[in-house]
């Protein structure tokens, strides 16, 4: 079986097991290390680290094996973090595969690079190392929200967005790495992203189009899983019933279509709070990596889901993006 870089190293596909699809240790802003108040002192970088480890400790008690963690350089990827989590390995015991890639707002050194400049750039931290790092990436992270309906000229969000998908795109050909993309579902940001993929002669099997269970419309839904991608419903942040029905139901109507194997299921969360806001101790929810484990999987046993769809989304859709990456499927 193949192997894929995790922050410890290579690992195989095989022992990814249970995989939360979309997650963050911490996230910001490019450089945030260096604003006063956030990580900017061994106290504030030592309960960040603390915090991670517990959750990670937590998730791994609900049955959860490897998580991807999707902060690139410009939300605040920190390679230290990953370091220190790396060395913690036996306390937690779980696999953590990181990102290259770029944020929603294209950081404006792309602006005067080419497609194969950024994607350059991208096959580098993916084969070489992140932030001067030995950790490589392991897979590639793009995203599309509100900044996508501006198009006018060549400086534009949209311009640029499409450059590094396409960059994105050849990247992922070239180093057999899979590509996981935050979208806005209400503007179904999925299909022009595949299309883009598509006209670069990607494996859309490859690819992940996450957030996609901020909506319910099941025609979008399933015209991603129908082109070959998968359904990324990765945004679950309540335990309250009626939430916790509403999105689960997604997941259950996705099934009942017969495209389980091509649904991931996460959270988008962190135990160290988004954006630079810190949060003090007792503020942070350390179980932001159980709802999905400890109340979305069992609401969908109870209405009906067998084990074998729950191990397809759970296990098999994400090992499968690996896979189609190394051109081994699709």
């Amino acid at each position: 079986m193949p192997t894929i870089n995790s922050i410890n190293g290579p690992i195989s596909i095989d022992d990814l097991g249970w995989t939360l699809s979309h997650e963050h240790l911490t996230n910001g802003t490019s450089g945030m290390q260096d604003l006063p108040g956030i990580c900017d002192t061994p106290e504030r970088k030592q309960e960040i680290i603390d915090r991670c480890i517990e959750a990670l400790k937590r998730a791994k008690s609900s049955g959860i094996d490897s998580m991807i963690d999707l902060t690139p350089f410009d939300l605040g990827r920190q390679a230290w973090l990953f370091d220190s989590i790396a060395e913690h390995q036996a306390e937690h015991d779980m696999n953590i595969i990181c990102a290259t890639g770029v944020y929603r707002w294209i950081p404006s050194i792309f602006f005067a690079w080419d497609i194969d400049e950024i994607a350059a750039y991208f096959s580098r931290e993916l084969t070489e190392g992140i932030a001067g790092s030995s950790i490589k990436a392991g897979i590639i992270k793009l995203a599309w929200d509100f900044e996508a309906r501006l198009d006018e000229g060549p400086g534009s969000p949209r311009v640029q967005l499409e450059k590094t998908a396409r960059a994105a795109a050849r990247a992922a050909r070239t180093t057999g790495s899979p590509i996981s993309c935050h979208t806005r579902a209400a503007d179904k940001l999925g299909l022009p992203l595949l299309d883009i993929f598509e006209d670069e002669g990607l494996n859309l099997a490859a690819v992940t189009i996450g957030h996609s269970n901020d909506t319910s419309d099941m025609t979008y839904l399933t015209e991603i899983a129908r082109r070959g991608a998968v359904v990324g419903l990765d945004r679950f942040f309540s335990t309250d019933d009626t939430y916790v029905a509403e999105r689960s139901q997604i997941a259950l109507n996705l099934v009942q279509a017969g495209y389980a194997k091509q649904v991931s299921l996460g959270h988008d969360g962190s135990p160290a709070g988004f954006f630079g806001r810190w949060k003090e101790a007792d503020a942070v929810n350390l179980d932001v990596w159980k709802l999905v484990p400890d109340y979305e999987v069992p609401w969908l046993r109870d209405n009906g889901v067998s084990d074998e769809d729950i191990r397809l989304m759970t296990v098999d859709s994400v090992a499968e993006t690996f896979l189609a990456a190394k051109h081994l499927i699709g």
